[in-house]
């Protein structure tokens, strides 16, 4: 009953997830259509031509039944049959004959022996070997399917199965193997490695030949207990579609020998009849043993003949061991095996009969047995010269095994008179034509034919190929042959498929298909070859006369040769939305001419259009196939359009009668689309303009001397010589000479394709895009990214690109740029992937054609711009965007999840990658031929990336890290030896670098990354390179290390796999080598489906989820491979997902390569297969984050090393709906739909599982650890938080706001408090109020976006169900970062503040802010809030722990001098700073005795990369004079002229200079004549030996009466660091604490007092010096920034940046503008004055500048003749107000007022503006009064209706204030 119960509760709990009663089927109706297309188009390990029609259907044929089936299925059927067992792994093209037999077994068919096949997947084909091996020693018999590197791995175990003499069938879909590339096709390479295994070896040629002789291999292995490897060539048989006669299970029952099954079982290991076999054995009896098995060989070939009549007998099918067909009396024969001696055989009898030509060809299909005597028997008599041609190549041979056998046999059998020669042809599947056959005999003929050859191909290198003559036409007349080229995920597969079977079972006709497919994994070309007859149709190669042609996508009339295979007089249909008259300009001359030339019949027809009306989306197929019957004539319309409705019926009925219909209706719609079109006479005389070709143009360069190996081409080159041939579906005629020996490819070449597949691209509106990069981030294919340019460089734009553009915004090195998001549209997928993660809108789909003509130009303009990624910081997601991407527009599918990792890993390592790739996915659309994605940087530099096998990949990129370690090594010793050697003579510039790598090496330091992310030692390597090439001519010893240079820099390994290699197949290589202590990491792409090779069961397969070989759902829990790791206690692990928490990725990356270790992350990677629309890829990955699905952690050793815990959660709990997000993906809801009961155990299961598991990783996330276990074992690990813990809060975006978080933990830790931290998503909403103290750090991003880590809590925190009383008792406050450039200055913050309080917490402190634009960014107002913070929480000031602090810096010092410095004083730049040359300086005030010093400073601007705008400021860095530094220095006791190495460690505060001296550390970095905060004073205080002095600093920090006392009086005498250090002489920091404890020199911003109209390459500015006298001293001092500029001379370099500020001038010139300013706070104004005046000049009609300007006295007038001038040219009206020059004192608030009516004119009437510069003390008020004033007197109002108009002046942008303090 309880069954029966949860039975029917299923439904009602299904139905919300999307997953009861098919609705799951609703919502991913059009994208599953796709994804089975998909899912068999993309199981093999590369998509270059590659052929699917596997059917799974279950074959219970009747006897004398006919199917349509493929190779696969008929090798499948029979092993189904006569097995017991099957042992697989996919492989392909072996993969569907495995999925077939589970498929069937799990359906219920029952084969020869009354049982369901047991059908296991092992974890690599060795282990299925293994397994194999096991199953038949104890009794079973056993199959395995399998190809190539799999078959190899099996070798050792085919021994043993061969020697113990063990029945066993394999059935292999022969396939290349992996040599100079990798290839999925076939040859016969894999199967001749195993021919001296002791496995019989049997071929067939096609698919009916395939099911006799895989009963006769059994037959003969059950019987004789000799093993067969049953093997046809992979592809051209195994995955094509036949017409054939099936043999019935009963009659197969019927040919077993019982008695040999008796036998078998009798043999098995039986504890109740044992024996002992696999011993060891020595070299006294192990070769009588071997020879002992010579017997069950002996006449097996007589066997294999017996047991083929017996098929015979029954079936009427039978095949000769050796087979001869052709002239009776032939003189010339080919030998041969495989499909290949089909178009052998159907060649030589044409040429026999219609040529009267003694030809013949003998087909081998028992190569092991070699029976000598069938052999000759079947060869005829008459015959003088055999070819023996062999599908595959052995280095080095006298020739491949095939001619060996058939030459050595000849000669031993006296058969000498006869000439054999030998060929190769078919490699990696090469097309195979009765042209080529033709040539092989006109060889043969020759008076001294070819003795070795090729055939195929043109060997321009080596000279061994033939010339082969034009297409030989051998079918069988009536043959009808068509070709469709249709585009990936279109249904035009499916269709042809259905097609061919319709057509085969529902006619007489024979039928006969083949596929192929592009190397993309989607979006790419397929071609169908079909063909028709009445006879049968023996033909293995493709259509090359068609009698239709299908085009579905109309771009590839210009992107390939579509008229090249078409017949006279043959239909040719084009699918594309072109009317009859747009033929014209549309087809290209060529494809006209030939239309015309041939006579062929055009049609076209709109099926897009018909396809979206009758709701089928991009799905055309049925459409395209309606056309194709009514067309194409191969049988009568009605009938098949009757047909064709019915198998709608059959195969859409499950999806509803919705889905049918849609289909029907379009059937129906089809035929009223189809437009004949006429094609005129004139066509066939175009001209076609041919491109000459140079044949030499393709060759490649060989190198001459001892280096044999050629130069790799250049990707251009290589684009023009081989990718463009191959993209246009060419490169059959490429020759030898175009391609490197070794498969040495260039890098870079996807930017050549521009595919242009994508139907709707992105558009940026970048007036709503906030410059996130996210974007850029999320784009799988790098179409869409961030470009930063100078105005000068936007000057050369394209309009569009320049009216897009924005200024940068984010400070530093920003501020110097304008900025754009650009699309590429010819190479974007149309995934939308950027549009759903933009948290602004900014990004829309538009039409590809229409945004391609307004984009293309854009992109190639963005594309030339420098890259400036070395200036941005790459540690944080937008500074990680700007970073070039080394991996770009790859053939991966849209919305794939694996390329933004790795391309982000490009982006943080990529001119240091070394990358080591398994085969798949990310093998094949990262190298598949001739498009490969991976780049260089400008110098040439780029991942170096490789891959050799699916299974050892982990060992390959560990050899690798160990070959550079070694070469390292060896180079460190060259360097040791080149240092000691007193004849070698070198600069001390060079000398000194190799000191410097010299000691990262001999300390066996790890790699270091400065502020930026960069790499040291690839620093160090950037400075020695020069160096050494300078000086390489001056000893041999310094030449040798110039030889060496590219090891001088780290490089940086990653070993990248996805699931099926890092848990399955490569897991023993991978736990070998994170058990190691190498410095090599591992990324796991896991998107859990085995994806590449079609979706298989695996240990990276979650329990509940449908898979193959696991159809009922997956029983057992996925492999925790984290988990595993960690267990050795040295590996870095983490867990990452890009689409989630992007910035926890970038640290990850960071860290797990700054790690002296082994590393690995695990990063999720959602994939198509998966079963959900890639589209909604992100909040897909945010569900299986929240649920717990899929936890994001790291775990750092080197913490553990520091005392902290090494494990950090990041992502905290589950908060998400496990069912909710199963439901989502059909691997889960299908498990659903079919078994309801069964679906809802496995995910609770797997539900428990996962909250086990996070529970776990909650308690490792704790900080005592061994308290928490200890509670864990006891079961108290769910106790409440205590409630007198603080709770520490963060929403963070960049990282600042949590990084501030935990040192607050940390502070509060240290001051004897408990705390938590976590982020405000992670923390439990309900629990909020349980809380005693709260404590939140926010930061606002973007225009006031709130962080993504804490906008749940926020919208959640808006609830109006939650009551004013919810946080009653709750203690709180809130600290904000921001940046108060923005308009949103800390609204987060502020938000949150707010809403905590209306919710009923008490507010402890005011909200704290910290402004990243204030002198110590926000570190300026963290430290004036905190010691208010102790205060309310009755906290000590100080730390109970006054142990100095770790340094964050490592400092090494060498000697040096002060005239030579390691690095020039100009070279030292701040980042964001420009190095601009001072022009001039002079001082305004005249008399230089004058007690105010103003000055005119110019800057040259031009040839740099600055540029400004009116309004702007620049900001000028100072520098420490040098004599006040040197008196530093000296009361230091610091060495001015000592040279610095200076590294930044974990928590490093401030920027500075890899090297630098002593004296400009202190003179051009650090602020030691700034003002000290606080903490200044705490730190120092750990350092002071004095007692009293001690005292003092505490006092100070923990602000005492006498501690607050003396602060005053430090702050009255305006005492800076020097002063304090100076004032406490026993403390004594060193360098690498001064670094942190002191902040650096920051940039002084002063107005622009020019106009770039004017002065377009000058910057100006007036500025007066600032100073004052010390009262204690009476000591004059300057301001840091106004004294430094005051003493520098023309010609000095001085670091500036333009910043952007408040003042905006007004759009529309004609309005009138009204300035107020004092003193130097004219500088702006006269900016202004000077745009105005250029605009009046150059004819454009400009408002009226009222300036009123005030100072002390007219001396202080500055630039009065100028602004005189400009009132004389009408621009200008100017009021004056010199307070002291009069008894009575006058300002310009004075002169404000008396001008009262024109200013109220102005401004309230004629929309003019109101600007104020001045100092900020009394100034922006004094000016406000007056402007109250004027309104009150001009509108006669009160005063609260005069400063409403204000408000409303203010607030639309028209008053603005521009002050300083």
């Amino acid at each position: 009953m309880r069954g029966q119960e949860r039975q029917e509760e299923t439904p009602q709990r299904l139905e919300p997830l999307g997953a009861g009663s098919g609705a799951a089927d609703i919502e991913y109706e059009q994208f599953m259509k796709a994804k089975e297309v998909q899912r068999k188009m993309f199981q093999a390990e590369n998509k270059t031509i590659v052929h699917q029609c596997a059917d799974t259907d279950i074959i219970e044929a009747a006897e004398g039944s006919v199917a349509c089936i493929d190779g696969n299925q008929a090798a499948a059927h029979v092993a189904y049959a006569l097995s017991d067992c099957a042992f697989i792994y996919p492989i392909t093209p072996s993969s569907p004959m495995g999925e077939m037999v589970d498929e069937w077994a799990a359906q219920g068919l029952i084969n020869c022996y009354g049982q369901k096949l047991s059908v296991t997947e092992m974890q690599s084909e060795a282990g299925a070997a293994g397994a194999l091996h096991g199953s038949l020693k104890a009794g079973a018999f056993s199959t395995t399917f399998t190809a190539s590197q799999g078959l190899l791995l099996m070798i050792p175990n085919m021994y043993k199965i061969a020697g113990e003499l063990l029945p066993c069938v394999m059935h292999v879909a022969a396939r290349a193997l992996a040599g100079q590339a990798l290839s999925i096709f076939g040859d016969h390479s894999d199967v001749m490695a195993c021919r001296s295994t002791g496995w019989a070896m049997l071929a067939s040629e096609s698919v009916e030949m395939a099911q006799v002789n895989a009963i006769v291999a059994h037959l003969v292995s059950m019987e004789r207990r000799v093993p067969v490897q049953h093997f046809f060539d992979g592809f051209r048989t195994s995955h094509e579609v036949n017409k054939v006669k099936l043999i019935d299970y009963n009659t197969m029952k019927s040919f077993i020998n019982w008695e040999a099954v008796k036998e078998h079982h009798d043999l098995a290991m039986n504890p109740r009849h044992p024996h002992v076999q696999g011993t060891s054995q020595g070299p006294d009896i192990f070769f009588q043993c071997v020879e002992a098995g010579n017997t069950f060989y002996d006449g097996l070939a007589d066997l294999f003949e017996e047991k083929g009549k017996l098929v015979q007998e029954k079936t009427g099918l039978h095949f000769a061991l050796y087979g001869y067909e052709g002239h009776p009396e032939a003189k010339h024969v080919i030998v041969v095996m495989g499909s290949a001696a089909v178009t052998c055989g159907e060649t030589a009898s044409f040429l026999a009969k219609h040529k009267g030509q003694r030809v013949g060809v003998l087909k081998v299909r028992l190569f092991r047995p070699w029976d000598s005597s069938r052999f000759l028997a079947a060869l005829p008599t008459t015959t003088e010269r055999i070819c023996v041609l062999d599908r595959t190549k052995e280095q080095g041979s006298q020739g491949e095994p095939l001619l060996l056998e058939v030459a050595s046999m000849l000669h031993s059998s006296a058969h000498s008179e006869i000439v054999v020669i030998g060929g190769r042809y078919g490699l990696g599947s090469k097309e195979f034509t009765p042209n080529m056959v033709l040539s092989i005999y006109e060889n043969l003929a020759q008076e001294s034919p070819k003795p070795r050859f090729t055939v195929g191909i043109e060997d321009d290198v080596t000279h061994l190929s033939l010339p082969v003559g034009p297409w030989l036409n051998v079918l069988p007349e009536g043959t009808t042959e068509c070709m469709f080229y249709g585009l990936g995920s279109d249904g035009t597969v499916g269709a042809n498929k259905s097609a061919v079977k319709m057509i085969a079972m529902g006619t007489e006709l024979h039928a006969q298909a083949y596929f192929e497919y592009d190397a993309k994994k989607s979006g790419g070309v397929t071609i169908s070859h079909l063909r028709f007859g009445p006879k049968p149709i023996h033909a293995p190669y493709n259509v090359r006369a068609a009698d239709y042609m299908a085009i579905h996508k109309p771009s590839y009339v210009h992107n390939y040769d579509m008229t090249r295979y078409l017949k006279q007089n043959a239909v040719c249909v084009i699918n594309c939305s072109w009317d009859v008259s747009d033929l014209e300009k549309q087809l290209p001359a060529k494809m006209r001419r030939d239309l015309a030339e041939k006579k062929a019949k055009l049609y076209i027809i709109d099926a897009t259009k018909i396809a979206v009306k009758a709701g089928l989306g991009k799905r055309i197929n049925m459409i395209m196939q309606t056309v194709f019957f009514k067309l194409s004539a191969v049988m009568p319309y009605e009938e098949a359009v009757e047909m064709l409705k019915k198998s709608i019926k059959k195969m859409y009925g499950k999806k509803g009668d919705k889905v049918v219909k849609m289909n029907i209706d379009g059937v129906d719609a089809s035929i009223e689309g189809i437009v004949e079109c006429e094609v005129p006479a004139a066509w066939a005389s175009l001209a076609i303009d041919k491109e000459a070709s140079d044949s030499k143009g393709n060759k490649v360069a060989y190198g001459k001397g001892p280096r044999m190996f050629p130069e790799v081409q250049n990707a251009s080159q290589f684009a023009n010589q081989v990718q463009a041939p191959c993209n246009n579906l060419d490169g059959n005629s490429l020759p030898v000479s175009a391609f490197v020996p070794g498969g040495r490819v260039p890098c870079g070449t996807s930017q050549y394709e521009k595919r242009g597949i994508a139907i709707q691209v992105p558009k940026v509106d970048m007036d709503k895009c906030t410059q996130c990069n996210k974007c850029s981030l999320i784009c799988p294919h790098a179409a869409v990214r961030p470009f930063l340019m100078t105005t000068q460089e936007l000057g050369k734009a394209p309009a569009t690109f320049k009216e897009g553009s924005r200024a940068a915004i984010g400070g530093g090195v920003l501020d110097n740029y304008q900025y754009r998001i650009q699309v590429s549209p010819w190479d974007c997928t149309g995934c939308e992937l950027c549009v759903r993660i933009c948290p602004a809108d900014a990004l829309t789909l538009g039409p590809a054609e229409k945004v391609i003509e307004e984009e293309e130009a854009n992109w190639n303009f963005a594309v030339s711009l420098p890259d400036r990624g070395d200036e941005i910081d790459k540690t944080t997601v937008k500074g990680s965007q700007f970073q070039k991407p080394y991996l770009e527009f790859s053939g991966a599918c849209e919305g794939c999840g694996e390329t933004p990792h790795v391309k982000l890993m490009t982006q943080l390592f990529g001119d240091r990658l070394v990358i080591a790739n398994a085969t798949g996915c990310s093998s094949i659309w990262g190298g598949s031929n001739p498009s490969f994605p991976y780049t260089t940087n400008s110098k040439g530099e780029g991942p170096a990336w490789a891959n050799s096998l699916f299974e050892d990949n982990a060992e390959f990129g560990f050899g690798m890290r160990k070959a550079f370690k070694q070469r390292r090594d060896y180079l460190a010793m060259q360097v040791e030896d080149t240092l000691a050697d007193q004849s070698v003579k070198m600069s001390d510039e060079l000398r000194q670098a190799l000191q410097q790598y010299l000691v990262m090496r001999q300390e066996q330091m790890h790699d270091l990354l400065l502020p930026k992310g960069r790499s040291i030692y690839h620093q160090i390597m950037e400075k020695l390179v020069p160096l050494l090439e300078k000086e390489k001519g001056e000893h041999p010893k310094i030449h040798n290390l110039y030889d060496l240079e590219d090891m001088f820099g780290r490089s940086s390994f990653w070993i990248v796999g996805g699931d099926g290699w890092a848990y399955d197949i490569g897991y023993g290589g991978l736990d070998h080598v994170i058990a190691s202590e190498e410095h090599v990491n591992i990324l796991v792409l896991d998107t859990e489906m085995y994806s590449n090779t079609g979706g298989q069961a695996s240990k990276a397969t979650p329990k509940g989820a449908m898979a193959k070989f696991a159809e009922s759902g997956k029983l057992t829990q996925k492999k925790d491979l984290g988990q595993m790791a960690m267990t050795y206690k040295n590996v870095y692990v983490a867990s990452i997902c890009v689409h989630v928490n992007p910035q926890q990725a970038v640290r990850a990356l960071i860290e797990a390569d700054a790690y002296p270790g082994p590393s690995i992350i695990l990063s999720y990677t959602p994939c198509i297969s998966q079963g959900f629309p890639m589209a909604e890829s992100i909040q897909h990955c945010q569900m299986a984050v929240d649920s717990g699905y899929w936890p994001l952690y790291r775990y750092n050793p080197e913490l553990a090393a520091h005392g902290n815990n090494p494990f950090q959660l990041d992502s905290r709990k589950i908060k998400g709906d496990l069912h909710k997000f199963l439901a989502k993906e059909n691997r889960f809801a299908a498990v659903m739909r079919r078994d309801p009961k069964h679906a809802e155990e496995l995910d609770n299961k797997l539900q428990e599982n996962l909250v086990q598991k996070n529970h776990l990783l909650q308690v490792l996330n704790k900080e005592d650890l061994e308290g928490q276990f200890s509670k864990l074992v006891e079961g108290l690990s769910d106790a409440k938080s205590s409630g007198d813990s603080i709770t520490v809060l963060y929403g963070s975006e960049t990282g600042n706001a949590e990084e501030q978080a935990k040192n607050l933990m940390q502070d509060l830790i240290a001051r004897g408090l408990k705390a938590t931290v976590s982020s405000l998503d992670d923390f439990e909403f309900d629990e909020l109020p349980n809380q005693k103290i709260l404590i939140l750090v926010v930061s606002t991003c973007g225009l006031g976006e709130y962080p993504a880590n804490c906008k749940q809590t926020w919208l959640k925190l808006q609830s109006a169900d939650l009551p004013m009383s919810w946080l009653a008792g709750v203690k709180f406050c809130v600290f904000g970062l921001g940046d108060s450039t923005y308009s949103q200055f800390c609204v987060a913050a502020a938000g949150f503040d707010t809403r905590l309080g209306e919710l009923g917490g008490q507010r402890m402190l005011k909200r704290g802010v910290g402004d990243d634009r204030d002198e110590d960014r926000y570190y300026t107002g963290w430290e004036a809030w905190l010691p208010e913070l102790w205060k309310v929480l009755g906290a000590p000031a100080l730390p109970l722990s006054q142990d100095i602090p770790a340094p964050s810096y490592r400092v090494d010092v060498s000697p040096g001098t002060l005239e030579k410095p390691p690095v020039s004083d100009d070279d030292i730049i701040p980042p964001g700073a420009n190095r601009l040359t001072l022009l001039t300086n002079d001082i305004l005030t005249g008399d230089a005795k004058y007690d105010r010093d103003i000055r005119h400073y110019e800057f040259k601007i031009e040839g740099t990369n600055v540029a400004y705008k009116t309004g702007e400021s620049l900001a000028i860095w100072p520098r420490n004079p040098q004599d006040k530094v040197l008196e530093f220095c000296q009361m230091m006791g610091f060495d001015a002229a000592q040279h610095l190495r200076i590294l930044p460690l974990e928590g490093a505060r401030n920027w500075c200079p890899t090297e630098l001296s002593v004296r400009q550390l202190f003179s051009h970095v650090l602020d030691i004549f700034g003002k000290p905060n606080r903490k200044f004073f705490q730190t120092l205080a750990l350092f002071a030996k004095d007692e009293a002095e001690k005292k003092q600093l505490q006092s100070i920090v923990e602000n005492s009466k006498e501690g607050a006392a003396l602060y005053r009086d430090l702050t009255h005498d305006f005492a800076h660091h020097a002063d304090v250090l100076k004032k406490f002489a026993s403390a004594r920091p060193p360098i690498e604490h001064l670094l942190q404890m002191m902040p650096v020199l920051k940039p002084r911003s002063y107005s622009i007092a020019s106009s770039p109209l004017m002065h377009p390459d000058k910057i100006q500015l007036c500025v007066v010096l600032v100073d004052w006298t010390v009262e204690s001293t009476k000591e004059l001092r300057l301001g840091e920034c106004t004294g430094y500029m005051q003493m520098q001379k023309p010609g000095a370099q001085i670091m500036c940046a333009v910043r952007s500020s408040a003042i905006v001038l007004p759009k529309e010139p004609e309005k009138p503008v009204i300035m107020a300013g004092m003193g130097t706070g004219l500088a702006p104004w006269r900016a202004v004055t000077q745009e105005r005046v250029m605009q009046a000049r150059q004819g454009i009609k400009v408002g009226k500048c009222m300036l009123f300007f005030g100072a002390r006295y007219k001396q202080e007038w500055l630039y009065r003749d100028e602004f005189e001038g400009y009132e004389k040219e009408g621009v200008l009206q100017m009021h004056t107000a010199f307070s002291r020059e009069q008894a009575r004192k006058i300002y310009v608030q004075h002169r404000i007022v008396e001008a009262g009516a024109d200013v109220a004119e102005k401004m309230l009437n004629q929309g003019g503006h109101f600007y104020v510069c001045g100092s900020a003390r009394q100034v922006p008020e004094d000016i406000y009064t007056a402007m109250k004033e004027v309104m009150m007197a001009h509108e006669r109002c009160p005063e609260e209706d005069a400063e409403a108009i204000l408000s409303n002046l203010k607030m639309e942008g028209r008053y603005t204030v521009e002050a300083w303090s």
